[in-house]
């Protein structure tokens, strides 16, 4: 039986997507990147958007001789104020991208919630860092869901999207809808397979936010939309612009297990309720691990018989 949502038209918030100007030169600076994202966001706020979210390291992106620790220390607490001063006025929610440095100091790969009142309601560290990011972060240890008034969201960032557990783990949590800023990708046509895959396998809607777009070079990440059944909803193409999307929490993905004529399923619980977790313990366990010089390799090496390739 359809739920009371489902039969009255379902649960609908207006989304935010932003695509920033991915350009590099001696004009871009941490400044000029930070209004750039929190312009993007208010025009988004300004045309009804419940949420919008941010790219990861985008006002960093030019900054090659500043430790990442001195700029958290300069930019974020006045850029994370900033977005919580849109947060309010618009009486929406904001989550911006940073660094972040704990107690401890632990540096880590962060996205905040900001609710409608400027408050934080929560943060997602990064937990799948790349070689080079593990070594000067630390990896966040888990995947927090993330209850806002319009429906459950989760975050994962990146490199995370390469680890299908990310998405699983947040949906088996209740997540519908998965928020993914990135910094961009270069598993061409893979990218966009796996993304829409994650939609797919767990019913549920992935959002990413990128810095480079498909039509200006040879990239082919975008930042977009991606509905539960895999179908591309929409992609921000153009650099400097902005769209806000409406998402249905309550579309249904369906299905016809049974083969019966007029019949459906609705595919996400079914799967839950047939899941067989007996069978996932080799998900837990330990696997032989290869040396970085193993992994990590050129064409040039590989010609010069310097490297082989993985098997």
């Amino acid at each position: 039986m359809r739920s009371q949502s489902e039969r009255s038209g379902g649960r609908k918030v207006k989304l935010g997507l932003i695509q920033v100007d991915a350009q590099y030169g001696p004009e871009v600076t941490v400044e000029s990147c930070l209004e750039e994202l929190l312009e993007l966001a208010e025009r988004c706020l300004r045309d009804g958007a419940d949420l919008v979210f941010m790219p990861e390291t985008y006002q960093y992106k030019n900054v090659r001789h500043i430790p990442r620790r001195e700029l958290v220390a300069r930019y974020s607490e006045v850029y994370k104020q900033r977005c919580a001063e849109l947060a309010r006025k618009y009486a929406a929610y904001v989550v911006p991208w940073d660094n972040e440095v704990d107690e401890a100091g632990n540096l880590y790969n962060t996205s905040y919630i900001l609710d409608r009142s400027g408050q934080e309601i929560g943060r997602y560290r990064k937990v799948h860092l790349t070689r080079r990011e593990k070594e000067k972060l630390t990896a966040g240890t888990d995947f927090p869901v993330f209850d806002l008034d319009f429906g459950r969201v989760g975050i994962m960032i990146c490199f995370d999207n390469y680890y299908a557990e990310t998405a699983r783990i947040l949906a088996l949590r209740g997540a519908e809808l998965i928020l993914y800023p990135l910094f961009g990708d270069t598993l061409n046509p893979g990218w966009e397979i796996k993304t829409r895959a994650r939609a797919l396998d767990n019913s549920v809607y992935v959002a990413p936010c990128c810095l480079h777009s498909p039509v200006h070079g040879d990239y082919f990440v975008y930042t977009g939309l991606i509905a539960p059944d895999g179908e591309v909803l929409c992609k921000v193409e153009e650099y400097g612009t902005h769209r806000v999307v409406e998402v249905d929490l309550d579309r249904p993905v369906l299905t016809n297990i049974r083969a019966v004529k007029g019949g459906c399923e609705m595919i996400k619980p079914y799967l839950l309720k047939t899941r067989n977790t007996r069978a996932y313990g080799p998900l837990l366990e330990p696997v032989a691990e290869r040396d970085w010089d193993e992994i990590e390799w050129t064409e040039e090496a590989k010609n010069d018989g310097a490297a082989a390739k993985p098997s």
